[in-house]
């Protein structure tokens, strides 16, 4: 892929570029500002594109491209950017395409580029009649164009820009700008400009799922530089305003820190940790050009990522979709399997919950899951609603679906990117046959709603655990539910209020102990001789009925329905 980067950078900056006649918001000369759409018209990869709509919003300054993945991605756009989309996220938003236009130039989107014929044959005229009234470009993208061939010289002439304005590479010697034309990877980055600053470096990304650092190996003096950076209350000096760079001193360390880019709620940054010896004021030059690299670098992993993003979020959406035909089904399973990508015949379906986030805090955190998951295995992911993670597992990987394994899996990645607080629950459904992933899916949503109107803290939900409660969750059955829940409950529930005394949880624990006190206390952490006193009243209040093998069954039954009634 970076070979290709490359090839297509060299080609776009001797070629097409700089042969096309100034326009508004762009000038030649040391002043070089990023691409309009009207020049994003005029790319080799362009050739047989066109203009849709919106003519007079050729001028409009593109800095970035994405691919929208999603119906609701719009949400997530930063300003500026040239959104592509095969069309097929469209679908959904087919009888609102208009109001889809206006969502884009609210969201500050420079264009739209749209592939047809694949899924949406035709744009209606009233979203291009919105286009035209707008001033917003609508252009026609080739149908064998990769979209690398689109994003790579947009990045790259934003990339020229930005380092015209920052600091010449000269300073390098050529080397750091050497390691960003080369075949190389962000980690590569990072180990030249660790010799070159002779101090550890970092790149923390909770957008891109990327903690990075050089060395490798995170050593106890870089462990505290990373809890320096995230906790408040150190003592900190602003050493260059105009970069961003600051020093932070505590935890026996120092560091210099510089955001390098702000995205959806989240900070990229970029920390030296000034081990061996303080920054020199060289090396702070050294270190605003090189998070302007850093930030390229992302970008094109974020590009990448977003291509293999879509053609899942594609795949997810049409397996959910109970009217999705067969045929459309499996075009898409071509689509992703010529990605090189295994596709199994059977998965076991998760979806994943936040808890009182916003949009942009959810775009980041979906985003960092779907990157350690799509490292782990063969997993499929995607994301739907604008507030669920949906992860296909395959069935030989089934292990990763045990709650306790699957919740530490989470909890990690959530801790690594600073998001511990974050609340979430998921749902797990039973092994399913790819074809009809639909029924995974709903399994799934049943387990993760079920798991969250029983339990005040998130969690990891089973469906074969809700077979029970999906009998008695239909409404018709509510009032018989509750009836004979207070009948055998209501005086340890009324206890239990008025006294802020837990025996209810006892009985339970008991109940599922088979009796045994001390196996009792062990589970609820407290000593067996105060789990005897909690079973004595609990006996005297239920009128010595509580132990009685006859009506155990009914406690039982009661103490299962509680979570409904509650």
């Amino acid at each position: 892929m970076n070979r290709l980067l490359i090839f297509l950078y060299l080609k776009y900056k001797f070629e097409s570029i700089r042969s096309a006649p100034p326009r508004r918001g762009y000038r030649k000369g040391a002043d070089i500002m990023a691409l309009t759409v009207g020049q994003v018209l005029t790319l080799p990869a362009m050739q047989d594109g066109s203009l849709l709509a919106g003519k007079k919003g050729l001028d409009r300054v593109v800095e970035t491209a994405t691919v929208l993945d999603a119906p609701d991605a719009v949400r997530w756009l930063r300003g500026q950017e040239l959104a592509l989309t095969s069309t097929y996220p469209l679908l959904q938003l087919r009888h609102r395409l208009d109001q889809f236009v206006h969502e884009l130039v609210e969201h500050g989107a420079s264009g739209l580029g749209l592939k047809l014929n694949r899924y949406m044959k035709r744009v209606p005229q009233k979203m291009i009649d919105c286009a035209d009234a707008l001033d917003f470009p609508i252009i026609v993208v080739p149908e064998g164009v990769a979209w690398v061939e689109i994003i790579t010289p947009v990045m790259s002439k934003f990339f020229e820009a930005k380092a015209g304005k920052v600091v010449q590479p000269e300073l390098f010697g050529g080397r750091l700008s050497q390691a960003m034309l080369a075949d190389s990877a962000l980690q590569d980055l990072l180990g030249d400009l660790n010799a070159l600053l002779a101090n550890p470096v970092m790149v923390i990304s909770p957008m891109d799922g990327l903690a990075l650092s050089a060395p490798t190996n995170l050593e106890p003096d870089m462990q505290d530089a990373l809890a320096l950076l995230e906790e408040e209350g150190w003592a900190s000096e602003t050493i260059d305003v105009k970069n961003a760079l600051t020093r932070r001193t505590g935890r026996r360390t120092s560091i210099v820190f510089t955001p390098y880019e702000h995205a959806n709620g989240m900070i990229g940054t970029l920390v030296v940790v000034e081990r061996n010896r303080k920054l020199t004021d060289e090396e702070l030059d050294h270190l605003s050009y090189a998070k302007v690299l850093i930030s390229l670098k992302v970008r094109q992993i974020r590009a990448d990522q977003s291509v293999i993003f879509e053609r899942q979020n594609e795949f997810v959406l049409s397996l959910i979709d109970r009217s999705m035909g067969s045929q459309t089904r499996a075009t898409l399973a071509a689509r992703y399997s010529a990605m090189g990508k295994r596709l199994h015949a059977r998965y076991v379906g998760v979806v994943i919950a936040f808890h009182d986030i916003g949009t942009d805090r959810f775009r980041a955190l979906s985003n960092a899951l779907r990157v350690h998951f799509s490292k782990h295995g063969e997993t499929i992911t995607g994301v739907i609603h604008n507030n669920r993670v949906v992860i296909l597992i395959p069935e030989d990987d089934e292990r990763l679906c045990q709650p306790e394994t699957f919740k530490e899996q989470v909890d990690t990645r959530l801790m690594k990117i600073g998001a511990q607080e974050v609340v979430w629950s998921a749902g797990v459904s039973q092994v399913t046959a790819v074809e009809h992933f639909y029924r995974a899916y709903e399994q799934a949503e049943q387990a993760l709603e079920h798991g969250r109107n029983t339990s005040s803290a998130g969690g990891v939900h089973l469906y074969d655990e809700t077979g029970f409660y999906r009998l008695f969750s239909k409404s018709a059955m509510q009032p018989d539910v509750h009836r004979f829940v207070h009948e055998w409950l209501g005086t340890l529930i009324d206890h239990d209020e008025t006294h802020r005394v837990d025996l209810i949880e006892t009985f339970r624990v008991f109940l599922d102990c088979n009796g045994n006190y001390r196996e009792t206390a062990r589970l609820l952490h407290i000593h067996h001789n105060t789990v005897r006193y909690r079973i004595s009243q609990i006996t005297e209040m239920t009128g010595e009925k509580a132990l009685q093998p006859k009506l155990r069954l009914h406690y039982h039954l009661a103490l299962k329905l509680l979570p409904l009634v509650s």
